[in-house]
């Protein structure tokens, strides 16, 4: 029977790797321009659009920010009240831990008596000290409030895709091997 389970694991143990050394594929376009004149001309309109959409894209994220200063102001002032009141309740759970620690409680044995044998499976205290809270940085909450409110998709790409194939250019789909790839 044991050597049925080890012959079990070491298959899954086996399988298990052989999966994770598998290549790994991304999915990309590839685009195919028109070849004629007038196909190369609507191209060039195709790209003005795209410019203009960036660049009203990045207009827009760029007073997104200036607009978020007042409401950074806001959730820092808050994130540093709520880590005063963490920062309070810590510090009283830290005299507790120390209480319980000079007065021996949460020890298998007191000091003077070890009972049988002076060996405890578990690591005397069975309970942690308390865990200290993290003081907010006002870049991270810039980045929360910037992810959440000014990093939306314009929409660029899919307005540049449609005029492409309008202009009779092909999309064509395709998948790339980008890590373990298989010698050609």
């Amino acid at each position: 029977m044991r050597s049925a389970l080890h012959t079990f694991m070491l298959l899954l143990l086996t399988l298990g790797l052989a999966a994770c050394a598998g290549p790994r594929y991304q999915s990309t376009y590839r685009y195919d321009a028109p070849t004629d004149a007038a196909g190369r001309a609507c191209l060039g309109k195709c790209e003005q659009k795209m410019t203009e959409c960036r660049e009203q894209c990045t207009t827009k994220t760029q007073a997104c920010l200036k607009d978020l200063e007042p409401v950074l102001d806001e959730r820092y002032g808050a994130a540093l009240n709520r880590y005063a009141a963490e920062l309070d309740r810590y510090r009283q759970e830290l005299v507790h831990y120390e209480l319980n620690l000079s007065l021996n409680w949460g020890y298998p044995y007191p000091w003077w008596r070890h009972g049988f044998w002076p060996y405890s499976p578990w690591p005397a205290p069975y309970y942690f000290p308390p865990v200290p809270p993290v003081k907010p940085s006002r870049s991270a909450e810039f980045e929360r409030l910037r992810q959440e409110r000014c990093d939306a998709d314009c929409g660029c790409q899919s307005i540049y895709d449609a005029c492409f194939l309008a202009c009779g250019g092909k999309k064509i789909p395709e998948m790339r091997c980008i890590s373990n790839c298989p010698p050609n």
